[in-house]
């Protein structure tokens, strides 16, 4: 009788851990939000990202925790996402069930792809993230701004469910989406007008625009990259 006992348990057990492996389609998509409220000096225009590698690291309650890395050098897509447009698929990815207590994700941005977005005025290729706009000078002068993110720059994501809760379920046989954000629109809202005022004009032939980068200025490219960090959230769906 023990040993027919130990068997069922073994067998309940063994099924159990194999249920633990079966793979769940999670859709993965980017949402760089433009929020409406912006000051009336400034007019948001559209942002374009490019994702090179994505990570992903889930801790669970049983099974074993989970983590990988798309394929080095792998470059995931160009995307424009203008003011009002709604979230972009990416990919998907199969992860194995179960109840995760967390989840992390990760994108390592990559260089714009030309033949999806070309900008005349700057070189947009050389960077991974831009961000686009007028600014009105307090002279009322109206000029073009661009944030231009570094392409190796990584933004790192810990998600939850739409009610903002943890752990989070996955299940064989639902289908689940994994949504990322990022805020250009609330961080431009955190910064100061001054910085605007104040930032450096470039010029080609007879067009004036600023340009926010690691290489142009600096300080208030650290300050709008702090504060669109602080935008950042990820929804399992």
């Amino acid at each position: 009788m023990i040993f027919i006992v130990f068997i069922y348990f073994s067998v309940l057990n063994g099924c159990k851990k194999d249920s633990l492996t079966h793979p769940v389609k999670v859709t993965f998509s980017i949402n760089l939000e433009q929020i409406k409220g912006l000051p009336a000096y400034i007019t948001s225009s559209q942002s374009v990202v490019s994702i090179g590698s994505i990570s992903f690291l889930g801790l669970r309650q049983q099974g074993g925790d989970v983590h990988f890395d798309t394929k080095p050098g792998t470059t995931q897509g160009t995307y424009i996402l203008s003011s009002g447009k709604s979230a972009e698929y990416v990919t998907y990815f199969d992860i194995p069930q179960g109840v995760y207590d967390y989840m992390n994700w990760s994108i390592i941005l990559n260089e714009i792809d030309e033949e999806t977005y070309d900008n005349t005025l700057v070189d947009s290729e050389d960077y991974g993230l831009l961000i686009s706009g007028i600014y009105t000078k307090l002279d009322g002068a109206k000029i073009p701004f661009y944030f231009m993110i570094d392409p190796l720059h990584k933004f790192s994501f810990e998600a939850s469910d739409i009610k903002g809760s943890t752990p989070m379920s996955i299940i064989d046989g639902q289908m689940y989406d994994i949504l990322i954000e990022l805020g250009p629109s609330e961080a431009i809202l955190n910064i100061n007008r001054d910085y605007f005022e104040k930032a450096t004009i470039e010029s080609d032939d007879d067009n004036e625009y600023i340009i926010i980068s690691p290489e142009s200025n600096i300080n208030f490219y650290q300050y709008f990259l702090f504060q669109l960090e602080k935008t950042r959230r990820a929804t399992v769906n």
